[in-house]
Parts: C-alpha cells; sequence; structure tokens
C-alpha cells in the first residue's frame, strides 16, 4: 500500500484497536492507541499555532522522551511544520553538533528540555560559544510549557514538500541535513512492506532512538503504515539492561526486531554472564541488522545463543540503507538462510573483479550478502569515473528511484558531489554485486561507524591535536574491523618517535580528550614512524586500516598493553605484601581499562566523572564476570566510589 503523504499515515480515523507502547523501565510503560496519538499530536499543534508557527516552520526535536517526541513529530507533520529528529547526547560535540544545526537552519524552534539545555549553556559559557546558546535559548520550547487544551488546524501537505529533515547520526563534522519529501518516504515505505512482508499482524519492538532513521521509519512510521501494534523502549534502558529487550519481545510476542551489530553484542555480553530463563521467541520472524558493517560470526553466534529459546535458525535479517534513501535500498528475502561470501582482500579495489578465498584464510575476509534492491529503487556498481561495472567487479554503489532524497538541505555543494550528472546518488560505500545481491566491501569516504555512529576522522583528530605533544598532520584516525570485536572501532595512529613507555603516557591523554570532547572510546592507540599519504600529501587512512588487518602492529600493542598503566597507585597501600589483593583493589583493576576519561582509584566518585550509560553497562558486566550474581547496575548508584562497592560485596559475601 502506497501513501502519498505521511499524514495519511495517521489519519482522522486511525485505528482505535492498534497501539504504541512505550517502555522506559520494566514496570514503567506506557500505552498509546494510533487515534490518541493523533488526539494528542493536535492538541500540540494547536499550541504551535497559537505561537505563530505554520507550514514551512522547523522545529528541533532533541529529546530522548520517545512519548514527548513522538506527541511534536506528529504535530509538525499534521501542521506542515518540518521537525528535525537530532540525538541528544552527553558528550561535547553533541552539543557543538545541536548549536551547528541550529544555525545551519537559520531559524528554527527547538524542542528540549530544561536540564539538557542548562547544560548545553554551561559547555557553550566554556567554549566561546554563549552568543550561539542564548539563540538557541530564546528558540527553546520546554516539554509541558504548552497549552494543548484546543486542538490545531491540519494542513494538508502536497507530497513534495519536505517531511523532515534527517542529519547524519554521528555527533562530529559538519552536519548535512538530508531532505526528504512526502514523496520520498511514501516510496520507501511501501518498499518495506512489501519486501518484508509486513502485515498488521507483525508486532515491532525496537530499542533504536527515534532520532535515527532506523528507528523513526523503519520501527515506527512503517509501522503505522501497516497497521502493525509496536513498542519502543527507550534507547538508554537497553543500553543498562540489554537482557530486558528480549524478555520483552518474549513477553509481547513480537515477530520483528532490530539493531546494528554493536546492539547484538552488547546483548550478549550479558546473556552469557546471565542467561535468561522462560524466553519464547518463537514468534520472531525477522531480526533486523543494518546501520554499520555486519559481523557474519556475530549474526551467527547470536542465532546459536537464542535457537534454545526459540529463535528460528533463518530470522536474522542483514539489511543495508542510508538515510538519503529514505532509510532501505537492499533486503534478503525473508526467511531466507544468512548467506555469506569469503574474498580474497587483496583485490579488493575499484575496477577489479573479486576473487573468492578460502573460508577463514589469511588472504580472505567474510561478508554477508545484503540481499536485492528493495521495490522502487535501482542499485548499481560504478567506477571512479560513474561508469557502470560488471557484476563482481567492485566499485561504487550508486542508487537512484523515487525513495532517495534530492540532496542536503543549504548545501548545494554537498549535493552536486553526491550526485551523478544524471542524478545517481554515490552512497559513498565501496562493493560488489554477485548473484545479483549487495555485498558492501567498505568505504570510499573516510566516515568511521562505531555504535551505529557516523563520525568523521577531521574532527576526531582535531581533538587529538588539542593534546600535549601531538602535532597537526601526525594524527590519523581510522575505523578498524571486527577482530577487536564484532563491531567496528577507533584506532588512532600517532606518529611517534619516542620510547614506548613516553607513548603510553601520550595515550592516555589521547583517550581522555577524545573521550570527554566525542563521547568516543579509543579502541587502540598505535605508535607509527610515519603516516602513509599520496605524492600530493594527501592522507591514506585505507592503508592504515590494511595494515591493520594484516596484523602489521599486532607487537606493538602487545608490548604496550604490558606496559599499560591501569594499576592505580592505590594498590600498594590496599594489599599487604604477599597478601591477596583486595576487593576493591579487584574493582579498580577492572574498571581502569574501561573508564579513559580520567585515572581510576578505588575513591573516584564514579557518579561525578560523566561516564555514559554504555560505559556504565560494560563495568557492570566486567565486574559481574568477577563477582557473579552480587552486584545490580543499580547498586553503583547507591555505592558510586569502588571502595564503597567493594564494602557492599563483601558484606554480600559474608
Amino acid at each position: 500500500m502506497r501513501f502519498p503523504t505521511l499524514d495519511a499515515i495517521l489519519p482522522a480515523d486511525a485505528r482505535e484497536d492498534r497501539k504504541i507502547t512505550l517502555i522506559d523501565g520494566e514496570k514503567e510503560q506506557r500505552v498509546l492507541s494510533f487515534r490518541r496519538l493523533r488526539e494528542r499530536a493536535l492538541g500540540v499543534l494547536g499550541a504551535l499555532q497559537r505561537r505563530g508557527m505554520g507550514r514551512g516552520d522547523a522545529m528541533i526535536l532533541c529529546l530522548g522522551d520517545n512519548e514527548r517526541f513522538l506527541e511534536m513529530f506528529w504535530a509538525c507533520v499534521l501542521g506542515g511544520i518540518v521537525p528535525v529528529p537530532l540525538a541528544p547526547g552527553t558528550a561535547d560535540e553533541h552539543r557543538r553538533k545541536l548549536l551547528r544545526v541550529f544555525a545551519r537552519l537559520g531559524t528554527a524552534s527547538v524542542y528540549i528540555d530544561t536540564p539538557a539545555l542548562e547544560r548545553l549553556e554551561g559547555f557553550a559559557s566554556g567554549s566561546g560559544l554563549t552568543g550561539e546558546a542564548a539563540r538557541l535559548r530564546a528558540a527553546a520550547l520546554a516539554p509541558g510549557s504548552l497549552d494543548v487544551e484546543a486542538p490545531g488546524r491540519p494542513v494538508e501537505p502536497a507530497p513534495d514538500d519536505l517531511a523532515f529533515i534527517q542529519f547524519s547520526s554521528g555527533s562530529t563534522g559538519e552536519p548535512k541535513g538530508v531532505v526528504l519529501t512526502h514523496r520520498n518516504l511514501g516510496a520507501n515505505i511501501a518498499a518495506i512492506m512489501e519486501a518484508a512482508a509486513f502485515t498488521d499482524r507483525d508486532v515491532a519492538l525496537s530499542w533504536m532512538p527515534l532520532s535515527h532513521d532506523m528507528g523513526l521509519i523503519g520501527f515506527h512510521l512503517n509501522m503505522l503504515a501497516c497497521g502493525a501494534s509496536h513498542a519502543i523502549m527507550r534507547t538508554e534502558l537497553f543500553t543498562r539492561r540489554p537482557l530486558l529487550w528480549l524478555e520483552q519481545a518474549s513477553q509481547r510476542g513480537a515477530t520483528v526486531l532490530c539493531s546494528p551489530n554493536f546492539g547484538y553484542e552488547h546483548y550478549l555480553r550479558q546473556f552469557d554472564a546471565k542467561p535468561p530463563a522462560g524466553l519464547d521467541l518463537s514468534a520472531v520472524r525477522l531480526v533486523f541488522n543494518g546501520a554499520e558493517p555486519i559481523s557474519a560470526a556475530l549474526c551467527r553466534r547470536f542465532a546459536q545463543a537464542l535457537a534454545p529459546h526459540g529463535l528460528r535458525a533463518n530470522a536474522i535479517f542483514p539489511v543495508y540503507g542510508l538515510a538519503e534513501a529514505s532509510l532501505a535500498v537492499s533486503f534478503p528475502a525473508p526467511d531466507a538462510a544468512l548467506e555469506t561470501v569469503w574474498l580474497d582482500r587483496s583485490v579488493l579495489r575499484t575496477g577489479l573483479l573479486v576473487r573468492p578465498a578460502a573460508p577463514a584464510s589469511r588472504e580472505g575476509v567474510e561478508f554477508v550478502k545484503l540481499g536485492r534492491p528493495v521495490p522502487g529503487c535501482t542499485v548499481r556498481i560504478v567506477d571512479s569515473h560513474g561508469t557502470p561495472l560488471a557484476d563482481g567487479t567492485t566499485g561504487h554503489v550508486s542508487i537512484s528511484g523515487e525513495n532517495v532524497s534530492a540532496g542536503y538541505h543549504r548545501d548545494a555543494a554537498a549535493t552536486a558531489r553526491s550526485r551523478s550528472p544524471e542524478g545517481w546518488l554515490d552512497t559513498g560505500d565501496l562493493g560488489v554485486l554477485i548473484d545479483g545481491q549487495l555485498v558492501v566491501t567498505g568505504r570510499a569516504k573516510d566516515l568511521i561507524i562505531v555504535n551505529g555512529q557516523n563520525y568523521h576522522p577531521a574532527d576526531i583528530e582535531r581533538i587529538a591535536q588539542e593534546v600535549d605533544g601531538i602535532d597537526a598532520n601526525r594524527v590519523a584516525a581510522v575505523g578498524v574491523p571486527a577482530r577487536i570485536g564484532a563491531t567496528e572501532g577507533l584506532a588512532i595512529f600517532v606518529v611517534h618517535r619516542g620510547s614506548l613507555e613516553d607513548f603510553v603516557v601520550r595515550a592516555g591523554a589521547l583517550r581522555r580528550a577524545i573521550a570527554q570532547h566525542a563521547g568516543l572510546d579509543v579502541a587502540c592507540a598505535v605508535p607509527v614512524n610515519n603516516l602513509p599519504k599520496t605524492t600530493s600529501g594527501k592522507l591514506q587512512r585505507f592503508a592504515l586500516v590494511e595494515s591493520f588487518e594484516r596484523g602489521d602492529y599486532d607487537a606493538t600493542l602487545a608490548a604496550l598493553a604490558a606496559l599499560d598503566p591501569s594499576r592505580s597507585p592505590n594498590d600498594a597501600a590496599d594489599t599487604a605484601e604477599g597478601a591477596a589483593p583486595s576487593t576493591a583493589t579487584r574493582l579498580v583493576r577492572i574498571c581502569a581499562p574501561l573508564i579513559v576519561t580520567q585515572r581510576i582509584t578505588a575513591d573516584t566518585d564514579l557518579l561525578e566523572i560523566n561516564l555514559n550509560s554504555l560505559t556504565l553497562a560494560r563495568i557492570h558486566e566486567a565486574v559481574e564476570r568477577e563477582f557473579p550474581q552480587r552486584v545490580e547496575v543499580t547498586d553503583f548508584f547507591d555505592y558510586p566510589t569502588l571502595r564503597q562497592l567493594a564494602g557492599f560485596i563483601d558484606a554480600r559475601h559474608h
């Protein structure tokens, strides 16, 4: 079924028997029928219209409360106001991005909660951006501040009107806003429903943020369009309690789930530590995996781990898409087995035919087949000049179709760079068509994808250059592949001519700076004699990735690990000579490698050092492995220092 405009997805006679469940906790859940959502959105629209907002105005949505987000999103859609979803982050670069997007839009209102606004102003005052923050405050609307008594007047959009602007999901770089029309979205939603065989009998569950296109388009708009009830779990809740995700799926009889690669890995770490009992996943027919490079090994591990709980072997559903495509580009056939191919990495170059490699061989790399183009979207592989290449040849992945965005908001140069004269969009990815299926082999652009978010190397390198002893043009940020984990990680290569002992100190400062300003953990910092560059001086980041994959830096990284000062200065005081280390000392040794923002001691207050929720969840997992079934995540809030937590653990043990 094809909807000409988004407002048709949520009509006045929206089904009362279909609902959205908003999960903020195991016992904190709210339910909205489709019809009630429209009524509440019209109340918000009335408040906006009384403030003078109308067709064509922009509204930035920057908040984590999914219920408030949906009310405002649909108020904007129904009133012809252009919503601009943004992820609310805790790092400085997330706040900088909000200010950049606000400036790029020219004029916009900002829907943001008061604590987040106050934190933004604190960041701005220390960064010379008080003027920008003051302008944003003047345009800010806080949840709960609107008079929603009288409903607003919906407008009737045209198919080619702008529906919303989707900015890139990462926190760094000059933000590019993908403009999506009602026609773009209607075409892709219809394609998704057909390619994945969605019906109103499906029950979906997602923890993806609504600021992300998979969360908003794939697991909300698409579900409304096919009349399927769906549940949206707060992202922070999944981060803290990943096991709750599939517990909820079991309780609800969910048929469709989704996550990027890193989410499956995060779930399995907790699953391995505390295998749940009583799960029934027999209703699940599709488990979407997208938004970042897909690990075949992780797909298999997830399927095998959940098979005893009823998950079908063919439920894993690896997909490819991007915001510029309104989300979906290629899907496999529903219920098809996971298909992979091993290719010789030495010939994965644009214009060269791929060559099969023996599975698990040193020269081979395994890629997941991502299916065929969804209806209405066309995929072709081209060389560096835009000339189409034969199947089996590696090249640039280009797409066209009604679902493809016309360009980037107020950025004609970026729009022109991304498109061929015939209108084909360059996705920025490299790939090959094998047996009609798309295989993505890498990226032509220098984006780094970590935990499903896009990051620009130049911005990470700018942060690194602020660290004492790291000079401009002597540092490179790249994404390194799955051998350090099932998801891509951030590696920093630094030109260093001194001792490894000296580099360990510099690497620690580097990790702290990047964690503080970009909210990213550095998977590995690598000293190198020089950085590979072209004859014109352009940095060749891909050459660093190739060297990393070959294992050229393994010996250096092992030596650095042996020198890592993760042992706390308090260790000696806490441990008598010849005695077993105290619980506090053991906790410090567990936590120090996971907290890169500062040196950790037994008396560090973990709640005062601005840990993100994913880091706290990983700390809990590591502590759980050392002290099984003695600590819950909530105990960190009651015993915030490791010394206090140690006392709690010791008391429970005795």
